[in-house]
Order: structure tokens, then sequence, then C-alpha cells
């Protein structure tokens, strides 16, 4: 019986005696809670792809207006600048595709949107509190486990975007494993076992993702996503390494602005607006290298 309920879903321990909870990681179960939490969700499910981002912008360039879509597994997830991110099962891999009535420089609130609606989702439903480091990842415990990649195409005559695509991928449980060697020392969790995770919580997590972004998006003029992004920096105040002409520089991180640029003081007492870049967050604990804008 147990053999059974190990290969199709997890053994847990609670209360001194060991129950079955059915985990099990399919496009049917995700699509049936996606349903009864709230009908139609407008979520497409999949299994596997190489990319949701890819995913979309296919559609997209075959004229779809909008759309998202959750993966139980990406085999080739990107982050900025094309590098790869790991994304096994037991992961949320969301995005979502967007025709924005809205400039171009009002577009580039979609990422720290982004951020601030998964920090609200985590928040609601697992009830842990994770941080945002600027611009768009999201820590727990000094550990990443959120990231974010936002692209678009352009519209060569007006410079408005034809569309964006936003994509969301959460670390909810630990990969059977382990991480890879280069990610052990970055990247975290959501729950801290493979035993706790749920299929009903990420359904959950998915819809009030979802809920949170599109809330935010219908407010983007108005900045509503300001005042939580700030509330939820880890950075201001800290010390930090910036990365310039493959220097490290010292500096303080300082404050955020209503455009989300990052302002640094220098060693030298100079200051700087930066709206990208990379840094290290100076802390024995946290000696990683942070890239600005990687998912």
């Amino acid at each position: 019986m147990f053999a059974h309920l190990a290969t199709n879903g997890v053994l847990c321990y609670n209360q001194s005696r060991f129950y079955a909870r059915r985990c099990v990681m399919s496009v049917q179960e995700l699509q049936r809670h996606l349903h009864r939490l709230c009908g139609d969700s407008r979520i497409t499910v999949l299994d596997t792809v190489p990319s949701t981002n890819s995913h979309l912008r296919a559609l997209a360039e075959q004229g779809a207006a909008f759309g998202s879509v959750t993966a139980l597994r990406q085999t080739a997830g990107r982050g900025r600048m094309g590098r790869q991110f790991y994304s096994p099962v037991r992961g949320l891999y969301w995005s979502i595709l967007l025709r924005p009535p809205y400039t171009a420089e009002e577009c580039l609130a979609l990422t720290p949107i982004a951020a601030v609606a998964a920090a609200e989702s985590l928040e609601a439903v697992y009830g842990v509190a994770p941080k945002i480091k600027w611009v768009n990842d999201l820590l727990l415990d000094d550990r990443k486990i959120c990231g974010i990649l936002t692209e678009s195409a352009v519209c060569a005559d007006s410079l408005r975007p034809r569309y964006v695509i936003v994509g969301v991928g959460i670390n909810l449980a630990p990969p059977e494993g382990g991480f890879p060697e280069e990610l052990r020392e970055i990247a975290g969790t959501v729950l801290p076992a493979a035993e706790d995770y749920s299929i009903e919580q990420h359904a959950r997590l998915l819809v009030t993702l979802q809920e949170r972004f599109l809330y935010h998006y219908g407010h983007i003029q108005e900045k509503a996503y300001l005042e939580p992004y700030r509330s939820r920096l880890c950075m201001l105040g800290e010390r930090i390494l910036v990365l310039e002409n493959d220097t490290l520089r010292p500096a303080v991180a300082m404050d955020v602005d209503e455009d989300l640029r990052l302002l640094v003081r220098y060693e030298d007492g100079s200051l700087q607006w930066r709206s990208s870049g990379e840094i290290r967050i100076r802390r024995e604990e946290a000696s990683a290298l942070y890239k600005f804008g990687d998912l």
C-alpha cells in the first residue's frame, strides 16, 4: 500500500501517524482545482513546455489578444539576457499575455507589479512574508524563491507595445535531489520539504497571483503598486556592491523613486540613480551576485 502511495502521491507524517495526501502533479488535477476555485479561470494548464513566455509569444504573433498559461515544468525556462531558469516540478510557472493600452514608459511598471502580486499571493496562500530585491526578485530568508521576466514587442511607427508577456517563476518545494550545485547557495523554496507540497495550494496561488496582477495592472496609472512595492524592499539602507565596468563599487542603497529607479550612495559621497545593473548585497549570509531583472 505504502509503495503504491509513494508512487502516486506523497507520504506525510503528522501527529505520530502516517497519512497519505495525494499530491499528484498532473494537468487534470491542477485543472480540477482551478475549476473548483473559480470556475473559468482563463488559465491554460500545460504539462511541459520549453518556456511559458515562449508559448505565449507564439500565440501573440498569431494574433491572440490575451491569455495566461501555466506549466508543470519548463525544459528551457529563461531569465533575462537568455540565462537559464531552473524549472522542475513543484514550482509555479505562469505567464500572461497583454495588449496594453499604456505607453512603453508606463509598461515598465509591469515587472514590479508582478513582484508585488507574487508577494501578496504568497502571503495570502502560504502565510510567508517574502521581501522584494530591486527590481524583481523575491527573497525568503535571503534566498531567491521567485523571479520575473517581462518581454515585449513594439510597434515600429509609434514605439508603443504591440504586446507584453510577463512571466513569473516561483520555487514552491525543494526539487528531487536538490538544486543544481551552482544554485544551492542562492535558491530557496517557499516550503521546507517536498512533503509539504499541496496541489490545491498551488492552484490557489495561481488564481490569487492572476487576480492580484490584473488588479494592479488595471490601476497602473494610479501607481497603486508603489506603496506595497516599497514596503517590501529588503535593500534600503543596506551596504551593497554595484557592478560597473567589470568593477564592484561599494555603495549603500538609499531610496527608490516613483519610477522605481534605485538611488545609491558611493563611498566618495556621490549619488547615482540606477534603472538597471548588477549588485551584491553585502551580508556574509548573502554573498552571491544578484542580477537585476533576472528570472
